[in-house]
């Protein structure tokens, strides 16, 4: 899909943005607790044993312990950026636009520590005054650096009138 002629032009209040999201951002850590992960399985009704049977994962699982959900740490991808692309002057709000590529790399055991990788891939504008913002994401565990999960993420970002 082309954008309309004069629309390239990136608008005063995204060159922060893409300032920020041009650099690679390591997010803090987040443990995969037992407990985050029984909420996220009651949340989504996804009580598979490998996630919530502790007892029965120390026998039939490597490394005997139980693991995330695949969506649940795709879900972190979007945290730290919920705050941080809100408070960018003239940008009204950022919705959720989907995602892209996302590959299930291997597994979080509980109470491991990951982290998310951020990177920008695109910024393009779509409609007048909204522009697709496309990031990579991993989700990798701390301190080994191993890779769980890779995305793409896409956030439409709408511009202040």
């Amino acid at each position: 899909m082309s954008a309309p002629a004069g629309t390239n032009e990136l608008p005063a209040a995204l060159q922060d943005l893409r300032q920020w999201a041009t650099s690679e951002r390591l997010g803090g850590s987040t443990r995969m607790t037992q407990s985050r992960i029984t909420a996220f399985a009651d949340a989504t009704g996804d009580h598979n044993w490998i996630h919530v049977d502790p007892a029965r994962a120390q026998d039939g699982l490597p490394g005997g312990q139980t693991i995330a959900h695949g969506f649940l740490l795709l879900s972190l991808t979007v945290e730290d950026d919920v705050a941080a692309l809100a408070g960018f002057p003239g940008i009204a709000h950022v919705l959720n636009y989907g995602l892209n590529k996302v590959r299930f790399l291997a597994p979080v055991p509980s109470g491991a520590e990951v982290r998310v990788r951020s990177r920008l891939v695109s910024l393009e504008p779509r409609n007048p005054g909204q522009w697709l913002l496309t990031q990579h994401k991993a989700v990798e565990r701390v301190p080994e650096g191993e890779v769980a999960l890779v995305a793409e993420q896409l956030s439409l970002i709408v511009l202040s009138a």
